[in-house]
């Protein structure tokens, strides 16, 4: 907690000192951060100090967060994985739902998700109601297979190397509830740990 109070005083002076103190004496940042490791932890103070920049050069003041706020900037994301966020996903399933084969996809998760959904649904649904149920299936999806590189899984090889014509009904009907299963497990909290997340974001840049 020293390292972390030393950084939130260089980055707030006297707006953290003042809340704060000069260490965690109550055990409040500790016990929401106890389940946290160092790397996670860097990766939330990174996160806080690229938010102070962006308040600085928009001439407005940043101010520190609470502990479960900086919990919360610790927890990797689809983002921190070079992976687009749920609403570009979607956007980009939407614009090449018609033609899914012939687009470059910018992950593999996002056409694994598109699929699990249905390309003809996607691209021929229109009316308001069942679009938004589509987007939030897809949501899920898609985090479900976030979840599963935050873990150290390879989706390539069910991903952008495969066709489904070329698998049986019985390889379908495995994957298809694979899936499900690791959609259902992200929608009722099923969080990776920290240890898996830093594997993860080690992986993404390259093993270091």
């Amino acid at each position: 907690m020293d390292h972390l109070f030393d950084a939130m005083r260089s980055m707030f002076g006297n707006r953290f000192a003042s809340q704060w103190g000069a260490y965690d004496e109550g055990g409040v940042w500790l016990g929401e951060l106890t389940h946290l490791t160092p790397g996670l932890l860097e990766l939330g103070i990174g996160k806080l100090r690229a938010r102070v920049r962006d308040a600085a050069r928009a001439g407005d003041e940043a101010w520190p967060p609470q502990p479960l706020e900086f919990a919360a900037l610790c927890e990797p994301t689809a983002e921190d994985l070079g992976m687009p966020s749920v609403d570009r996903a979607w956007r980009e399933a939407n614009g090449h739902a018609h033609d899914p084969e012939g687009h470059r996809w910018s992950h593999p998760a996002v056409r694994m998700a598109g699929q699990s959904i249905g390309w003809i649904e996607i691209h021929g649904t229109t009316a308001a109601s069942r679009r938004e149920r589509l987007e939030k299936r897809f949501a899920r999806e898609y985090q479900a297979l976030v979840n599963r590189v935050m873990a150290g899984e390879q989706l390539e090889a069910r991903g952008l190397l495969e066709n489904d014509n070329d698998r049986s009904p019985a390889e379908l009907a495995k994957r298809a509830g694979e899936d499900r299963a690791a959609a259902a497990a992200s929608e009722y909290g099923h969080r990776m740990t920290g240890e898996q997340g830093i594997r993860s974001l080690r992986a993404a840049l390259g093993g270091r």
